[in-house]
């Protein structure tokens, strides 16, 4: 037994190591490697060998590397299946290739170019070998996939590489603006208005609406301004009392709002006017609040954008009540906060790291009093002592211009949007009673909300009471 042991040992000790058989297959692209160190061959020989699918170890099988293509996305001489990093951008494939939604390899923007091939992942218009797969705002997605990275509730496409507010971090990356503020022109616009109130932005004619003939809303209650100057009836709503706000629908709204849609109050309690886009159908009233004593709409209406009110309509009363309003006129109260007379709202992107304790929250001003209401989706309110009386409220939206109404001197006041972009996502505050501007820069430090007068420049125009405010994709005469 133990000489056959021996014989055993001696006859493996002679047998030669096995080979690799002599192959041609005239593939230019085949290769004799082992790029994974996984024991398996990158490349099929012959049936007695063992093929590897995923030659470099990244996740990603050789087809869908570009195997049989020859693909050399980064063209640095290692083919796709060989390279762990296929388009050079400092991104592993392995990391890219992580499937999203099921589907496997990863193609975030859906332009049929999967991710680890892709130089800009998610579409946003910075290269990922700046975005890495760092995650700059903590939310569980890497920059690269992230459409908005620093988490300030402007998305990355709109913000680009540039640096608004010359802090020397890009916008894409930069959480707050911490830049320093330049005097801003304010243009007097060269037409006069009747005793104006309310503007928004008309997307539907791109142009602005203005409330005017306030008290009385007579003749006319509202005027659309041309890019000339001119204004020009917008319907024939009229006998509409007290300060007519007003509040439009954008573009993109998911909750069957029209673009263009035009509400205002009417003077009565409780009560909400309906336009259409063209301005030809009036329904007055078409919501009508249920119970007494709801208030009026004077300066709080706003369509919602962020989705955290379910796209509807909010307004708040001159009797503290706070209302959505779906496209039906279904009304739902979110909140009454007794015995204040609000002006001003908007909905707050919910973007913590921008806004503090406002984001995902509704605000609204208190009447000549310097406190800032915040109102949660589920109606939990808290007041903020801001120091600045609120009259309207309005999001800096950047390359739009601002338009203001100035009711001191029966202006329309406006300004380049250029020289808000430092501003850019903050909350303007405007103020009736000016002893200087009158418009101030709500803001999150990162510890504390903060307000600053906006400074205007020495050949701006005469500037009076302020009432509604607005940014607008719309150009008039001296504010192209």
């Amino acid at each position: 037994m133990l000489l056959l042991f021996f014989a055993a040992c001696l006859q493996q000790q002679s047998e030669p190591e096995k080979e690799l058989p002599e192959f041609d297959s005239g593939d230019p692209f085949t290769t004799w490697t082992d790029t994974d160190d996984t024991g398996t061959w990158d490349t099929p020989t012959d049936t007695s060998w063992t093929v590897d699918e995923d030659s470099d170890g990244d996740g990603i099988a050789d087809y869908d590397e570009g195997r049989t293509e020859g693909t050399d996305t980064d063209r640095d001489g290692t083919p796709d299946w060989e390279d762990l990093d296929s388009d050079g951008d400092g991104i592993s494939d392995a990391v890219e290739a992580q499937p999203m939604d099921g589907f496997q390899p990863a193609d975030t923007d859906g332009d049929g170019t999967p991710d680890f091939q892709d130089a800009d992942s998610d579409d946003d218009g910075i290269r990922d070998v700046l975005e890495t797969d760092a995650d700059l705002d903590g939310d569980g997605i890497p920059n690269f996939r992230d459409p908005d990275a620093d988490g300030d509730g402007m998305d990355d496409m709109t913000e680009g590489t540039d640096d608004w507010d010359g802090d020397g971090v890009p916008n894409w990356e930069d959480t707050l603006n911490d830049g320093r503020i330049s005097p801003i022109v304010f243009e007097a616009i060269t037409t006069e208005f009747n005793s104006p109130i309310g503007i928004d932005f008309h997307e539907y004619t791109e142009t602005v609406v203005l409330s005017v003939n306030y008290s009385s809303g007579t003749p006319l209650a509202l005027e659309r301004v041309e890019s000339d100057g001119t204004h020009v009836a917008f319907s024939a709503l009229s006998g509409v009392t007290d300060e007519v706000k007003i509040a439009t629908v954008r573009a993109g709204n998911p909750a069957g709002f029209n673009m263009g849609e035009l509400y205002v109050g009417n003077g009565e309690d409780g009560q909400i006017v309906r336009i259409s886009p063209d301005g030809k159908v009036i329904d007055n009233p078409w919501v009508d609040l249920p119970g007494a004593s709801n208030g009026l709409m004077r300066g709080s209406l706003y369509v919602d954008r962020t989705g955290l009110f379910d796209y509807h309509l909010l307004v708040a009363t001159t009797d503290g009540e706070i209302w959505k309003i779906d496209s039906s006129g279904g009304a739902t109260q979110i909140a009454d906060i007794a015995g204040v007379h609000l002006e001003g709202l908007i909905s707050v992107p919910d973007a913590p790291l921008r806004y503090g304790p406002l984001a995902g929250t509704l605000i609204t001003g208190a009447e000549e009093v310097g406190l800032l209401y915040s109102v949660t989706p589920d109606g939990d309110v808290t007041s903020y002592d801001i120091g600045v009386e609120v009259e309207d409220l309005d999001l800096v939206t950047p390359n739009e211009n601002f338009f203001g109404v100035n009711f001191g001197t029966s202006r329309l006041i406006g300004a380049g949007g250029w020289q808000f972009l430092p501003l850019a996502g903050d909350i303007l505050v405007t103020m009736e009673t000016v002893t200087r501007v009158g418009l101030y820069r709500l803001h999150w430090d990162g510890a504390t909300l903060r307000t600053e007068e906006l400074p205007a420049s020495s050949d701006s125009a005469t500037i009076g009471q302020w009432e509604h405010v607005t940014f607008a994709r719309a150009g008039i005469q001296e504010v192209p």
